[in-house]
């Protein structure tokens, strides 16, 4: 067994933490100046066990049935799974696991070239971790690495000699700010390219890259808080590379609440037409009428409906009969078959929908979704800023219900084994904003 066929088992028994509950708010990982700045992909995993980010993750899972239980469960299983005590299992994983990955698999068969990386309390232990995965190891830079053959190791020796990423400047920018976490994350974006370009028969051009040619790196971190899980993240790109500009959500005063999701993008016509001129006569429509339609703010809704939930994209528009027109064409290419679809321009707005009544309910004068009480909690909660790239929206506390209601009868009974698992989650709130060439993005899981 290889070593990167371990790595989820490694990765199981970090929970050892919440034992004893106590953690250590982690930054972007030390291990940085044992991988290599080439490196396709490196995750870091804070595993000193000692501080607030640990002692959340233990109290988030003590709002779920039987967390502490279960949690114990898994760490026994994960100890005998290793092979070693509770204690030595830790002592093996020391205050930080690295997991970097030299290149990107392409092929069906292959496998990505994965080293792990530690600084154990008992080095020993580490290595009796992987006895018998035909690993071999190295001790590099005060750092105990772990690799699936000899190969591998002189491969990231190699790789390493020419440059670390504690010299990079690529990923000091990109994992710039995204400390205080559980689990870090970088990937080398110039790496993938390579690794797609350098595939035979790969077309030139084929990868949409922005403009330059570059395509950015992306950085990320894991965060437990008091009520729930964040993931924020960075994408740094090319300089002059197209993308959205931050604004201020209008719709949300126009769309009625009840909302079980909702997606809220702005511009999306300029990208389209952008491209449009690949498409010249190979679509059976004008794709720069289509954009027009999205020159604007745009949101795409679900709403509870019957027998079903109703879906709507309503779209800011400048002018009514054209926008009408445009949509005329679009759904009259679903043909006959298609579910029925109803649209109509108003005050300023196109409105498409699986559902009249949610035509009628923004012709209304229902309240607002920036009034709804679970909207306003959730958006709060998450910290959604009033100006984004995009943001993105669904209501769990509603939507569960409803999804398990549709389980079929004679899974029943699951059904009802799983609904107080889930009863704890909230929402979830994403979004992106933008600063220069760096694009942030953070989505939240709410748990109460």
């Amino acid at each position: 067994m290889k070593v990167v066929r371990v790595i989820p088992a490694v990765l199981a028994a970090l929970l050892l933490a919440l034992v004893a509950g106590c953690g250590n708010t982690g930054e972007a990982g030390s291990a940085a100046s044992a991988v290599p700045e080439d490196v396709a992909a490196y995750l870091s995993v804070d595993t000193s066990f000692e501080g607030d980010q640990w002692r959340a993750v233990r109290d988030l899972l003590a709002k779920f049935p039987d967390g502490e239980g279960a949690l114990e469960d898994l760490l026994e299983k994960a100890s005998d799974g290793a092979g070693l005590s509770r204690k030595r299992l830790q002592d093996a994983l020391g205050p930080e696991v690295g997991v970097a990955v030299l290149d990107m698999p392409m092929g069906p068969d292959e496998e990505p070239q994965v080293v792990l990386l530690s600084q154990p309390d008992d080095p020993d232990a580490f290595r009796e971790l992987l006895e018998g995965k035909e690993a071999a190891f190295a001790e590099v830079n005060g750092w105990e690495v772990a690799a699936p053959d000899q190969s591998t190791l002189d491969q990231y020796r190699e790789a390493l000699e020419r440059a670390s990423l504690e010299s990079s400047a690529d990923f000091d920018e990109t994992m710039d700010d995204l400390d205080d976490g559980l689990v870090h994350a970088y990937v080398n974006g110039e790496a993938i390219v390579q690794a797609f370009a350098s595939q035979p028969g790969f077309p030139a051009g084929a990868l949409p890259l922005p403009a330059g040619g570059e395509i950015g790196s992306v950085g990320a971190v894991l965060k437990a808080e008091g009520n729930g899980i964040r993931v924020e993240g960075r994408a740094v790109t090319a300089e002059g590379a197209r993308a959205g500009e931050p604004y201020a959500a209008e719709l949300p005063e126009e769309i009625p609440g009840g909302v079980l999701a909702l997606l809220s993008f702005n511009g999306l016509g300029e990208s389209l037409a952008g491209g449009a001129g690949g498409f010249e006569g190979l679509l059976p429509f004008d794709l720069n009428e289509i954009a027009k339609l999205f020159a604007g703010e745009t949101a795409v809704y679900v709403r509870p409906g019957s027998p079903q939930p109703a879906i709507t994209l309503v779209t800011q528009v400048d002018d009514e009969a054209a926008a009408l027109q445009a949509a005329q064409g679009l759904v009259g290419l679903a043909g006959p078959d298609a579910p029925p679809i109803v649209y109509e321009a108003f005050d300023g707005l196109l409105a498409v929908s699986t559902s009249q009544a949610e035509i009628d309910a923004l012709r209304s004068d229902e309240p607002r979704l920036d009034q709804d009480d679970a909207f306003e909690r959730a958006a709060e909660e998450a910290g959604l800023p009033d100006e984004t790239t995009g943001f993105g929206y669904v209501d769990l506390e509603a939507v569960i219900p409803l999804f398990l209601g549709f389980v079929p009868a004679g899974e029943a009974g699951a059904a009802a084994e799983l609904k107080p698992y889930l009863e704890p989650l909230g929402s979830v709130v994403f979004w992106g904003g933008k600063t220069g060439d760096v694009q942030d993005f953070s989505l939240f899981v709410g748990i109460d």
